[in-house]
């Protein structure tokens, strides 16, 4: 299998139609977690981290709050496995 696509976050911003601010925002309130690199601690978004955000916008959309969210996230690793 090749090397995994590896994103920052104004690629992944931009390839899930949000704001930058709405990523961190998600990472402050610990609904996703992301690997760090480099001095600056810049922020990397794996494919799977892509597709977490894309599930959290799915519920975001349904109007579930970010803490209902989160509570949902860890109801599904516990029952289907951890998908971060």
């Amino acid at each position: 299998m090749g090397k995994d696509v590896i994103y920052t976050i104004k690629e992944a911003a931009r390839k899930l139609h949000l704001h930058e601010q709405t990523l961190r925002n998600w990472e402050r309130a610990g609904i996703i977690k992301l690997q760090r690199f480099g001095k600056n601690r810049s922020r990397l978004f794996r494919p799977r981290d892509i597709e977490m955000c894309r599930m959290i916008q799915r519920y975001s959309g349904r109007g579930i709050s970010l803490r209902g969210v989160k509570a949902l996230l860890t109801m599904n690793r516990q029952l289907h496995g951890s998908l971060s």
